[in-house]
């Protein structure tokens, strides 16, 4: 009998091997969950909405009215000058329309100019949110493989230990090792528990930070390689600093807000020039004065009008020297975040080219106490090296293979940062190490 497809199909779904999640799931889920990137999305919609505010200051301006009136007036009588007096009732209608454009305006000028720059410092922001969103990714999900690299570690070191304690109270038991050699070894694996509940819980903790970023519940994650294929970073680190100052968002960002604010300092400047508006308009009314009724009469009028201050006691000479200290800040801000930048950059390209020969030394120094952990085991069986012999080479074993995760995670992690502050931390740069260093 022939099982139906939809049964078929289950079967082949559940011997499917389920899909670890790697860096670019967890990034694609950080994406659409993190506050920071739709709070930058909102700045860039704000500094668009204020530039086009500003550009329609500098366009014309056309408004209408009309009015509609019932009025009643009440005559006192005075025969002086013939007036019956009585009570006269009668309605009116205006309708206007008029158009206002700034001919000359300096300061409705470079508040344009200023708006336009904080519409791309916004963008700026926005391009550094995505990146520092990457390195966070890329940081905290090399924290939680390593958290388990050193959980598995130290396991590893439990299984051998047990299995050390073993061998010992079998001796024991045949008076051929002392009470002094199981206790040793005992408290050795006692202090090893210890560790790994300490361990468990850092792993718990980094998969929470991790966890942070998406919003939902973390999966298995694919892990690190173990031959992972490292190169040196040879580009000269004054090259990294050019590149630094080009392409880092922060310093664009700031680089953005100087300019907003030397474009404030001159709209301040400007409120001391002259204004100059072409007004026109057009009206119908059969409105007089006060209410009165009179014959319908259009009315058109173009006309220019000049604005000019002359005294303000103090206000914009006040207004300028705020604009003049923001600027200064503007630019001692810029300063600070530059050298700041310059020492993470150098700091991470001297950690990455040092992981890569850590590397190198530590696989080497990690054969050679794998080699000298296997001895001693072989020799603790003839009785040629002593428990304590076999729990030193255990330890140093389990420390070399520390040192190589730690060489390697530290490589992967100060390549992420230089680049990020190089601002080329990017999709192309999350696959690539997506692809390059983790067993998808």
């Amino acid at each position: 009998m022939a099982l139906p497809r939809t049964v078929l199909l289950l079967f082949c779904l559940l011997a499917m091997p389920a899909l670890s999640d790697n860096l670019l799931s967890i990034y694609q889920d950080a994406l659409s969950g993190d506050p920071r990137i739709k709070l930058a999305n909102v700045q860039v919609d704000i500094g668009e909405a204020l530039e086009k505010q500003a550009i329609g200051n500098l366009l014309p301006q056309i408004s209408s009215a009309a009015s509609f009136t019932e009025s009643s007036q009440d005559l006192e009588k005075d025969s002086s000058i013939g007036v019956a007096g009585g009570t006269e009732s009668f309605s009116g209608e205006r309708y206007s329309v008029s158009l206002s454009q700034p001919l000359i305006n300096f300061s409705r000028y470079h508040q344009w100019r200023g708006r336009k720059e904080l519409a791309g410092q916004y963008k700026a922001e926005r391009v550094d949110a995505y990146q520092k969103l990457i390195l966070d990714v890329i940081e905290r999900y090399f924290n939680v493989l390593q958290a388990e690299d050193d959980l598995n570690v130290i396991a590893y070191e439990i299984t051998a230990t047990a299995r050390l304690l073993e061998q010992v109270e079998r001796l024991y038991s045949k008076r051929l090792a002392s009470i002094t050699e199981v206790l040793e070894v005992q408290a050795r694996l006692d202090r090893l528990n210890a560790d790994e509940v300490s361990l468990a819980t850092s792993v718990e903790v980094a998969r929470d930070e991790l966890q942070e970023l998406t919003g939902e519940p973390i999966g298995e994650l694919a892990p690190l390689r173990e031959s992972i294929d490292v190169e040196s970073i040879d580009t000269p680190f004054s090259e990294w600093l050019e590149i630094v100052r080009q392409k880092n968002p922060t310093l664009q960002s700031l680089r953005k807000a100087m300019e907003v604010q030397r474009q404030v300092l001159k709209e301040q400047k400007a409120i001391r020039y002259p204004v100059v508006d072409l007004q026109l308009s057009h009206q119908k009314s059969d409105i007089g004065f006060e209410n009165s009724p009179r014959p319908t009469t259009t009315t058109e009028v173009i006309g220019v009008t000049v604005n000019l201050p002359i005294f303000t006691s103090g206000v914009n000479s006040a207004k300028i020297s705020e604009a003049v200290h923001r600027y200064e800040k503007a630019r001692l801000e810029y300063d600070l975040e530059l050298r700041r930048l310059d020492k993470t950059a150098k700091e991470a390209l001297l950690k990455a080219n040092a992981s890569i020969r850590r590397i190198v030394a530590s696989l080497k120094a990690l054969e050679s106490a794998e080699k000298s952990f296997q001895a001693m085991e072989e020799g603790f069986k003839y009785g040629t090296v002593t428990s304590a012999d076999v729990l030193d080479a255990q330890r140093n074993e389990s420390q070399t293979q520390r040192d190589v995760n730690i060489a390697k995670y530290d490589y992967v992690r100060s390549r992420a940062q230089l680049f990020m502050v190089s601002g080329m931390v990017d999709l192309q740069e999350l696959e690539f190490i997506n692809h390059r260093f983790l067993t998808n």
